[in-house]
């Protein structure tokens, strides 16, 4: 009877020091609760619906757009070709801003999913916010290289730009390709997007950074120039995207 009235007079945590020792080290902060975001699927369903329709108007342009830019990346001939006649122009930006909204909507549902950043916001707004980022990097670059042509009295800068968009676009389909084929894996994680983005992009980047060399040699601009437009508008951008890619 003594034995059970010391054991009934002793706490648990005299008792049993291993629980109360484990309960104390779990500890979940406030702030590390992320809800889920209800109206993905919903958010998503809207978007995919508006890139329907947006292909459904502009199909023709689309395929004759992806048609030229496919065949532009092995001919530096039909590259040139692209940027003399206004109707492959056409349809290669119609083929641009639509990739471009794919791959915003990748980019948004990848941001989601890895935290990659922005993990706070809904999916529509990451997919805003990356459109319009995309957007008006290209709009600055465009502006850039038109200040550049102009100071240096040479056209070719211009013509920088207009590849960067033919490229661009063959990085887009890359990217939306290895989204459909980890998608279609079940086991495969998301996490895996971020390393073909990388990849997807060495692939393009260092052909279209040959081609940008034939094209600056040819037209006999200054080694300075050269190189601070490498540096500003071409390697600094990467460079930032490694960055959120891995940070």
């Amino acid at each position: 009877m003594t034995l059970l009235q010391s054991i009934q007079e002793k706490s648990i945590q005299e008792l049993w020091k291993e629980s109360h020792i484990a309960i104390d080290e779990i500890v979940v902060p406030p702030s590390s609760i992320i809800l889920s975001d209800p109206y993905r699927d919903i958010a998503n369903f809207a978007i995919i619906m508006a890139l329907v329709i947006y292909l459904i108007f502009a199909h023709r342009r689309i395929v004759a757009g992806l048609r030229d830019v496919l065949a532009a990346t092995t001919n530096i001939k039909r590259l040139m070709s692209i940027e003399t006649q206004s109707n492959m122009q056409v349809c290669r930006n119609t083929l641009f801003i639509f990739l471009t909204l794919c791959s915003s909507f990748v980019f948004a549902n990848i941001a989601y999913a890895t935290r990659i950043v922005g993990y706070e916001y809904t999916v529509p707004v990451k997919f805003a916010g990356i459109f319009c980022f995309i957007m008006l990097y290209f709009f600055l670059r465009k502006v850039s290289l038109h200040f550049l042509a102009w100071l240096n009295n040479k056209p070719v800068f211009r013509l920088a730009d207009n590849f960067s968009h033919t490229y661009c676009c063959i990085w887009y389909i890359l990217v939306l390709c290895s989204f459909f084929v980890i998608k279609s894996i079940p086991s495969a994680p998301m996490g895996t997007m971020r390393y073909c983005i990388i990849f997807s992009l060495l692939v393009v980047f260092i052909p279209y950074f040959y081609a940008l060399n034939r094209i600056f040699l040819q037209k006999g601009v200054s080694h300075f120039f050269y190189i601070l437009y490498l540096c500003t508008l071409e390697i600094l951008p990467i460079a930032v995207l490694l960055h959120l890619n891995f940070s």
